[in-house]
């Protein structure tokens, strides 16, 4: 594994926030405990808003690829037992593995029938989602670990806890992976909310325990997709059908795989974060990528590639950025050299003149400009670095009249920097207040 030197402290909590981990105030996160008991809890490492959560879908028409069309991996079934039985007779799944799934189904569903109301018509929606699946031969053996815990925790949620409203987080004792709540879907994992998490814990010193408890649960929840490994939502979203994949939250799975595999010194979790790049080389509706002229963008929906959301499309050029500093790999770097190429092709249209746009017609809502204008920051950051590094290594090799001109490997951060200061400014201006002066550095 490459080692490289991070950024000071000061300059990794920020980037933390900018990666979707952390805010001011943190998450208020309902834990529900093997008693069956809710608790309120405050949790200042996890998200606590929705501005950068998988937002609300635009109404507007745009070309929408189903994830139904995704390749059939088995045959299909009517129901989720079949599928579940299918796959154990051709030896894809163990005899213990298919009596667990059987039974937290049939937990589920039995569940289901003792249920009335809200309870019963999430769980329900659950289980409608997974036996479509399983009709469309969309369910294979490396997904059915994932589908089963959402299958486990829903009947949990549903049998024993509290009523939910849209976007509420919750978690489960003994358990790291955060959950959010999508009325008409049941509790289903947040991905970015969960590897946001996973950010902030390697930045934790003291959550040793609890970063290597999140890293075992979201490798063991991985599935095979794209020719690598990623971590799908599971439910109907925005037009979406399951199983589809976010390029955002894809991007901040690797980025905190990376940063893991070095604070936990496992291997393994490197490993993990480079199949994770699968979606990346792979068009939708399987990948995110899409080759145009200037470079790739990197979809923020596997199922929309009509869609450009500007900064879902930044954090996992962020996310790429880092698997490739911190492994070294040259698939993720020359995917990370294509985005940032389209990136900076797609900064002056992101820029209305006075605000930011959210995608292409659309102005940014002021909590989504601070977050565009912060993903940016990030990349100027850590472009500056490389250059910086790169060009006293250089000098140091090759004297001090030496350098640095090579802006296919180390492309230049400026028009990242220029437009994180316009940004700013349009955000003061809007608020009527003055840019604060710069930190001594």
């Amino acid at each position: 594994m490459r080692r490289r030197p991070f950024l000071c402290v000061a300059s990794a909590l920020v980037t933390l926030a900018l990666s979707g981990a952390a805010s001011a105030n943190g998450a208020t996160i309902l834990v529900l405990d093997q008693s069956g008991r809710v608790t309120v809890r405050e949790n200042p490492l996890i998200p606590a808003g929705l501005s950068s959560q998988l937002p609300p879908y635009p109404g507007r028409s745009i070309a929408v690829a189903s994830a139904a069309t995704l390749p059939a991996q088995t045959a299909s079934s009517a129901n989720l037992n079949e599928a579940i039985a299918r796959l154990a007779s051709v030896g894809a799944i163990s005899a213990t593995e298919r009596s667990d799934y059987d039974a937290a189904l049939s937990s589920a569903r039995n569940a289901a029938k003792g249920l009335s109301g809200q309870r019963r018509s999430e769980l329900r929606a659950v289980i409608a989602n997974f036996d479509r699946m399983a009709k469309g031969g969309l369910v294979t053996a490396s997904r059915l670990p994932a589908l089963t815990e959402t299958l486990r925790r829903n009947s949990q949620w549903w049998t024993n806890g509290s009523s939910l409203g849209y976007g509420q987080r919750v978690s489960f004792s003994g358990s790291e992976l955060v959950w959010q709540a999508y009325p008409g879907q049941g509790l289903q994992i947040q991905w970015l909310g969960t590897f946001g998490y996973m950010n902030a814990l390697w930045a934790t010193k003291s959550k040793t325990s609890e970063l290597r408890r999140l890293a075992r649960e979201v490798s063991e929840l991985a599935s095979s997709r794209a020719g690598g490994a990623a971590w799908e939502y599971l439910f109907q979203f925005g037009g979406g059908r399951p199983p589809w994949v976010s390029g955002m939250a894809q991007g901040t799975a690797i980025q905190a795989l990376a940063r893991s595999s070095d604070r936990l010194k496992d291997a393994q979790l490197m490993t993990l974060a480079k199949r994770g790049i699968g979606i990346f080389r792979t068009r939708p509706p399987s990948g995110v990528r899409l080759k145009l002229e200037h470079g790739s963008h990197y979809l923020g929906y596997s199922y929309a590639p009509g869609q450009r959301i500007y900064n879902q499309f930044y954090q996992a050029l962020r996310g790429l950025h880092d698997l490739a500093d911190l492994s070294g790999d040259k698939t993720a770097r020359r995917l990370w050299l294509e985005g940032q190429t389209r990136g900076r092709y797609e900064l002056p249209f992101s820029n209305s003149g006075s605000w930011s746009y959210y995608e292409p017609g659309s102005l940014s809502t002021v909590g989504y400009h601070e977050l565009l204008r912060d993903f940016l920051r990030g990349l100027c950051d850590v472009m500056t670095a490389d250059r910086q590094r790169e060009t006293t290594a250089l000098r140091q090799k090759s004297g001090p009249d030496a350098v640095l001109n090579d802006f296919k490997n180390w492309p230049d951060p400026g028009p990242y920097c220029v437009m994180t200061k316009r940004f700013s400014d349009y955000l003061y201006a809007r608020l009527g207040t003055t840019a604060p002066a710069a930190a001594p550095r």
